[in-house]
Formats: structure tokens, C-alpha cells, sequence
């Protein structure tokens, strides 16, 4: 049938406006840990060779199709969630209910072998690596995949074969089965006929394998001698029941019955638990309630501690790295390209997320080298260029921030004028200005600090070259070095703390003046995002530079430094987005390519 259909709406949870941005926080939330939970399950299979057995196996295959299974609806809704942008394309729908239902049916066919796999381990022991071996597994795992893709083929195939007209709007957060025949203005009677046949075979075929396995796997315990062997044949299978039971009992609910598309509502809500917390608690339930897994990882952190230690250092500082360089970047390009972001605020900003860019650069690709080869070493000039740009990058964001905090002022303490006092002119001073005190602050610190002489070990107790382990290394008397580099870091620190705290009283004695709730909701609004950011800046920034003499505990102290070396680099874009109507709308035009001259 003929179908001139583009695009489809999603209006799931649409009803609920005021927890839009709370449902995408929860999404994204939930998207994180269930990849970085299968992945942690994937990597702890890989390194232990106890546990490469056909069990682990399907184990370490279940937790790559939950990550491929999750990404097919989770960073699609969040989006939709914060952005409001709940357009998707016909081919885009097609190719995520394609991929939905072909991970689906596979989870489905992988829980059925696993309790085969169990069966054949508890009633079958002597015969198990016989039965289950390398070819029979490998077979079993592809199967399941084939079968997926026939199914997926299948339900894509009929459903949307169907005409749609009218609002096209789809009652669900994804393009799921029922939904996308619910917008369809044909009739849909086959197609159910269609889904209810397919989905049920497929729902009853794997779920009368994993009965028939546990009704002979019940039976053999049973006939055990000893509690102790019985207790631990029931442990094995603990973690699949409990994972067998959540996944089939919302699927069974949602796809085989024939009122499978009546509750739009409810259907909603019950896809994210097999969708989205499903494939999020499954590595917690095999891994929390399985010996083998947590004693696996107790002798890797015994036995192979550090590599594994610099191994998740290196995923969380190169995903942290790619994360904010890839943020800033996004604000930099937003700000030039978008005329109705061509305000003081935004200017300020933009110069905010480039410095960024620079500020991470300087540190993080050192660290992630150090953390996969052995090239621990770094030459003094080096460890002094390090030093001086990373100085003076933090030092420029100190007036950075302290300027932004003056143009807030400014628009709230003075409205009518804000316009003729931050003009371009007086902007692009405070810019420049703060970037040069930066760097002059900076020239001053790595001036005394280098003069000192390095003798013994000359190693660094840090993952960059900071001021407090540079001091620890001189081995002359280093007073004066520590003196200036107080009093300097006390000059950009507290200048320009003061000036924000200037222009906040000034702020919150204008702000308690304006007679409307609303009027002073939006003033304070316009500020959050900003305060938030200078009170993680300077927070850890005091902590670490404003006082006498250096912190003895080198743990403390690289803690607090990857707050604000990596942390909060990272967060600023997302804080500033978040909470700003004018960066959203300028991010929905420049993701769905619309003209955001116009």
C-alpha cells in the first residue's frame, strides 16, 4: 500500500509537562549505569579465565545486547524528554522498531538458553562440557540472533505496510508495535492477528523451555542428599529465575494477549521496565547474587589491582575528556552561529566553554598516555608548560567567572541601561582582560617555582604538574616560592570572589525589590546556573591554592583536583543548557538542522 507518510510524533508522557526534564535526568541516569553495568560484567568475564565457561558466556553475550538494547530507546527519549523535540522520521521509526524487536526476541531466546544451560549443568554434570561445548554455544547465540531478525522482519514488515494519516501522533515514547498501529488509519485486524501469533509463539516457545528446564532442574535438587549441594545448585539458578520472571512478566503482558494496544497509558509505563530498568538491574542480579563474579573481582583488585585501577581510569578520563570537549565545542559553535545568542551573557559564556577546551587539553590526554604506556616521565619543560598554561587557563576562568557575575548585575540592577554599558566594546575588554590577568598571574607563579632546585627521586605524587607536589620535590629553601605563590593565588582568587559577591548582594537586594513572584522567579533564574558553577569552581579551588602552605594528604588533594581539572569542565555546559530556554531552542534548530539564522 501506497504510503506518503515522513514523519511521526511522540507523545508519551506528554501529559505530564512538569516532569519532562526530570524524566530525561532519570533516563540518562538509568542509560549510564546499564552501559557501564554491562560493560563492567563484559570486562570481568574477559579478564578472568575462570570464567570462561558456557554460562559466563551467554552471561558476557546478554550484557552486549542489553547496552545494544537499551541505546535503541533510551538517548532517543532523554532527548525527546529535554529538548521537547518529539519529531522522528518514517525511516527512523521503521529502524527503531526493527532493532527494538530484534533485541527484544533475542533476550528472549537467550534467557530460554541459559536455563537450558542450567539444566544440562545441575541434571546433566558429567556430560556438561561434553554437551555444552565451544560449537554447540556459538550456534545457540547466533540461532538466537536469527530468530530475532526473522520476527523483527516480520512485525516491521506488516506494520508498516500500513497507511497512516491524520496527526500521525504515536501514544508512546518510542515506536513500539502497538503504538505505531494505533496511528494507523487502516485496519489493523491482521496485523494484531499478525502480533498476537508471532509475539506469542515466541513469548510461550521460550518460556515452555525455561519451565520444562526448571521443572527438571526442581526435580533433580530435590533428589540431592545434602543441603549443602542443594543450596548451592539453587544459587546457580537464583540470578536467572529472577531475571527470567521481571523480563517475561512485563513482555507476556504487553505482546501476548489480544488487548495488547487497548491502554496506551499503561503500556507506557510498563515498556520502561522492560526496556530501560530491565536491562539496568541485570548485571546487579547476576553479579550481586553470584560468588564466582565477586570473587573474580576480588582477586583481580588483589592480584591485578593497578592494571585494572589505570584500565578504569583511563574509560572514565578519556569518556570524561571526549564528554567535555565535545560540550564545549557544542556551545562554542552554538554562540558563533546563532544571532540570538549574540549577547554579553552568551559572549562570556562561549569564552567560558573555549577556555575549557584548552583547560582539559592541558591536563587529560598527558594523563590518559601515562595511564596505557609506561612513559610515566615528563622533561622539566615539559612539567613547567603544563604548569604555566594550566595556571593560567584557571586563573583567566577566576575573572571569567567574576565578569559574568558583574554582566548579571548589570541586566538585573540595571536593565534599561544594560544594553549601552556591556556594549561590544566594554565586552570584548573584559574578555580580553581576563585572559590576560590569567596569564600574567601564572607567569609570576611558574617564574618562582622554576628557580627552585629538584634534587632525589624527582617523582611527582600527582596525575599533572601542580603547584603543592612541585614544592614538595625542592630540596632548597623554598619560603619564598611558597609566599608568592599564597599571595598571588590569594590576588586572583579573592579579587574577583569579591566582586562576585559584590554583584550577588547588589542582585539579591534588586531581586527582594521586585514586587511580582514571577518577576523575581526569572531574575534568580538567569543567575542559578552561574552561582552553581562559582561555587564548585571556588570551592575546590580554595581548598586547594588559598593557604599557606600544602596539603599533606597527596589523596585529599588529587581527589579535589579532578573536581575541577576534569569535574567541573565537564558539568558546566550541561548546567548552563539545562536551566537556559534560549540555549535549548537554539540546540533543537542546529540538532534537526533548521535555519538558525532565521
Amino acid at each position: 500500500m501506497e504510503n506518503h507518510t515522513k514523519e511521526f510524533i511522540l507523545v508519551g508522557f506528554k501529559s505530564h509537562p512538569g516532569s519532562q526534564l526530570l524524566l530525561s535526568v532519570l533516563f540518562s541516569t538509568m542509560y549510564v549505569v546499564t552501559v557501564a553495568g554491562n560493560a563492567f560484567m563484559i570486562l570481568i568475564v574477559r579478564m578472568d579465565s575462570k570464567l570462561h565457561t558456557p554460562m559466563y558466556f551467554f552471561l558476557e553475550n546478554l550484557s552486549i545486547l542489553d547496552i545494544c538494547y537499551s541505546s535503541v530507546i533510551t538517548p532517543k527519549a532523554a532527548l525527546t524528554f529535554s529538548l521537547g523535540r518529539r519529531i522522528i522520521s518514517y525511516n527512523g521509526c521503521a529502524s527503531q522498531m526493527f532493532f527494538f524487536s530484534l533485541f527484544g526476541t533475542t533476550e528472549a531466546f537467550f534467557l530460554a538458553v541459559m536455563a537450558y544451560d542450567r539444566f544440562t549443568a545441575i541434571c546433566n554434570p558429567l556430560l556438561y562440557q561434553i554437551i555444552m561445548n565451544k560449537r554447540l554455544c556459538v550456534f545457540m547465540v547466533v540461532g538466537s540472533y536469527l530468530s530475532g531478525c526473522i520476527n523483527c522482519t516480520i512485525q516491521t514488515g506488516f506494520t508498516f505496510s500500513l497507511s497512516f494519516c491524520g496527526p500521525k501522533e504515536i501514544n508512546h515514547f518510542f515506536c513500539d508495535v502497538p503504538a505505531v498501529m494505533r496511528a494507523s488509519c487502516s485496519d489493523t485486524l491482521v496485523n494484531e492477528i499478525v502480533m498476537l501469533a508471532v509475539c506469542g509463539s515466541i513469548i510461550v516457545g521460550t518460556a515452555l523451555v525455561v519451565f520444562i528446564s526448571y521443572g527438571y532442574i526442581i526435580i533433580t535438587i530435590v533428589q540431592m542428599p545434602s543441603a549443602e549441594s542443594r543450596r548451592k545448585a539453587v544459587s546457580t539458578c537464583s540470578s536467572h529465575m529472577l531475571a527470567v520472571s521481571l523480563f517475561f512478566g512485563t513482555v507476556f503482558f504487553m505482546y501476548a494477549q489480544p488487548g495488547a494496544t487497548s491502554s496506551p497509558e499503561k503500556s507506557s509505563t510498563i515498556s520502561i521496565l522492560y526496556t530501560v530498568v530491565i536491562p539496568m538491574l541485570n548485571p546487579f542480579i547476576y553479579t550481586l547474587r553470584n560468588k564466582e563474579v565477586k570473587g573474580s573481582l576480588k582477586k583481580q583488585l588483589k592480584r591485578k589491582g593497578k592494571q585494572e585501577i589505570k584500565l578504569l581510569l583511563f574509560f572514565m578520563f578519556f569518556l570524561a575528556y571526549v564528554l567535555t570537549v565535545t560540550e564545549n565545542v557544542m556551545i562554542v559553535v552554538l554562540v558563533w552561529t546563532n544571532f540570538q545568542l549574540h549577547k554579553p551573557m552568551y559572549v562570556f559564556v562561549g569564552n567560558l566553554s573555549f577556555l575549557e577546551i584548552w583547560y582539559v587539553s592541558v591536563i587529560v590526554p598527558k594523563v590518559l598516555v601515562s595511564l596505557v604506556t609506561k612513559r610515566q616521565g615528563i622533561s622539566f619543560t615539559g612539567c613547567m608548560a603544563q604548569l604555566f598554561f594550566f595556571l593560567s587557563l584557571a586563573c583567566s576562568e577566576c575573572t571569567l567567572l567574576a565578569v559574568m557575575a558583574y554582566d548579571r548585575y548589570v541586566a538585573i540592577c540595571n536593565p534599561l541601561h544594560y544594553p549601552i554599558i556591556m556594549d561590544h566594546t566594554l565586552c570584548t575588554r573584559l574578555a580580553v582582560g581576563s585572559w590576560m590577568s590569567g596569564f600574567l598571574i601564572s607567569t609570576g607563579k611558574v617564574y618562582f617555582i622554576s628557580r627552585q632546585t629538584y634534587c632525589g627521586p624527582n617523582i611527582i605524587n600527582h596525575f599533572f604538574c601542580d603547584v603543592s607536589p612541585l614544592l614538595k620535590l625542592a630540596c632548597t629553601n623554598m619560603s619564598v616560592a611558597e609566599f608568592m605563590d599564597f599571595l598571588l593565588a590569594l590576588l586572583i582568587l579573592l579579587v574577583p570572589l569579591i566582586v562576585i559577591m559584590a554583584s550577588y548582594v547588589c542582585i539579591i537586594s534588586a531581586v527582594s525589590g521586585i514586587p511580582s513572584a514571577q518577576g523575581r522567579h526569572k531574575a534568580f533564574s538567569t543567575c542559578a546556573s552561574h552561582l552553581l558553577v562559582v561555587t564548585v569552581f571556588y570551592t575546590a579551588s580554595l581548598f586547594i591554592y588559598a593557604r599557606p602552605h600544602p596539603i599533606d594528604s597527596f589523596r585529599s588533594y588529587k581527589l579535589v583536583s579532578v573536581v575541577y581539572t576534569v569535574l567541573t569542565p565537564l558539568v558546566n555546559p550541561v548546567i548552563y543548557c539545562l536551566r537556559n530556554q534560549e540555549f535549548k531552542i537554539a540546540l533543537r534548530k542546529t540538532i534537526y538542522w533548521r535555519d538558525i539564522w532565521s
